[in-house]
């Protein structure tokens, strides 16, 4: 019975972020953060995320094409930092499209309408291509907006990409934009099975703010200071310009590569600690 009250429940979320994305937002929060937000004069920076997904990049083409990990591509072409993108393999509709026996030995594939939909081949010929499939038409028949009714990515059409595998447990640095301006960094890499995530503002300083929502190992002395962190900022700076809140993504190799764009981190729903943390990010953002 469990397992059909979730189906239902699903069904009706679903529902609900297509027809009536401002209450259901608004039921999730509430049963989050324990009050209802406050879209009228919105203060904190969860509240100024919400308002700006239901509000300002609901229907904002640009921000849509950003997110999409295909045709943002061309949006950095464009800019002048083809350079840092990974090297594009292959494109495809469906994961049936695949043609495995022409990809390198070591390839990512990703959908290119959310967050998390990524598979990474390290060895060709011990890859599973069949799981692989199953799992990215599983992927492909997701709405992923209808999660946390993230609308900018609704109207992307979705694709299924092949980049250049970069290396093993690489840091993730996401530079968190307000009003373009690099306000902070939340790193993340992976020691052996440990996933370790920690802030630190522009000056490689750590910042005593954790997210309780996310499971993770905070340890300063884990995550390495980017080698190219000046150039990371100076390109969150320039890739964020345009928008009043972006998290830009970046890696740090042997030179910097862009990963993506994200304009609702956490859709929403960043638990801090301590939880005033979520006023003083807020105060940063004019919206």
């Amino acid at each position: 019975m469990s397992v059909i009250r979730e189906k239902l429940r699903r069904i009706k979320h679903e529902w609900m972020s297509a027809h009536d994305p401002e209450a259901e937002t608004v039921k999730y929060y509430t049963a989050i953060f324990g009050k209802a937000p406050d879209f009228k004069d919105p203060k904190t920076i969860n509240e100024k995320i919400h308002y700006l997904k239901l509000f300002r990049y609901a229907e904002d083409k640009y921000v849509a094409e950003c997110a999409d990990k295909v045709k943002v591509r061309k949006v950095l072409e464009n800019k002048g930092f083809a350079d840092i993108l990974p090297g594009l393999i292959a494109v495809y509709d469906k994961a049936s499209d695949i043609d495995f026996d022409s990809l390198p030995d070591k390839f990512v594939i990703k959908c290119n309408h959310g967050c998390g939909y990524n598979l990474i081949c390290k060895d060709k010929a011990g890859f599973d291509r069949e799981a692989a499939v199953k799992k990215l038409n599983a992927w492909m028949k997701q709405d992923y907006w209808k999660e946390y009714c993230e609308l900018h990515y609704k109207n992307i059409e979705k694709k299924i990409l092949v980049e250049e595998y970069l290396g093993d447990d690489i840091e993730t640095y996401k530079f968190y934009c307000f009003n373009g301006v690099p306000k902070f960094i939340y790193a993340m890499t992976m020691n052996g099975e440990d996933h370790y995530i920690d802030f630190f503002d522009t000056g490689w300083n750590h910042m005593d703010v954790y997210r309780s929502d996310r499971p993770g190992v905070p340890d300063p002395a884990v995550i390495k200071k980017p080698e190219h962190l000046d150039k990371m900022l100076e390109l969150a700076e320039k890739l964020s310009s345009e928008f009043p809140l972006v998290r830009v993504d970046l890696y740090d190799l042997d030179k910097v590569y862009f990963s993506e764009l994200t304009f609702t981190p956490a859709g929403g729903f960043l638990k801090l600690d301590p939880p005033e943390t979520e006023r003083e990010w807020g105060d940063w953002l004019t919206i």
